[in-house]
């Protein structure tokens, strides 16, 4: 996405919450998609191919943070509109084991 569509579509994305959006350092951005991305592979998931153009724009990538993931060292899931979450459900008992992870599903 250009500026411009970044600009409307910042303000779209951020009316579902009670904040504004804030800058943060390249940095903590890398940290989080990087170490998003090896959270979840670790699970079993891999990111969209898209993610490797998005990437490329966050820098080089040490392969460590104070960043955790999870919640209370375990994976916790949350549904997405486009999720398949028999699937994603399926792969977590896979790779961690049954009632080694939490989730929450919404109904769309």
């Amino acid at each position: 996405m250009d500026d411009l569509e970044l600009r409307r579509f910042l303000p779209q994305y951020y009316s579902a919450f009670d904040a504004e959006p804030i800058e943060v350092p390249v940095e903590l951005a890398r940290d989080i998609a990087f170490g998003g991305v090896e959270y979840a592979r670790g699970l079993g998931f891999e990111p969209r191919a898209s993610f490797k153009e998005v990437a490329d724009h966050l820098g080089k990538w040490s392969g460590s943070s104070s960043i955790t993931f999870g919640k209370d060292g375990k994976p916790f899931y949350v549904n997405g509109p486009n999720d398949n979450p028999n699937s994603v459900i399926r792969t977590l008992t896979k790779s961690v084991g049954e009632g080694n992870f939490d989730c929450m599903l919404t109904l769309g």
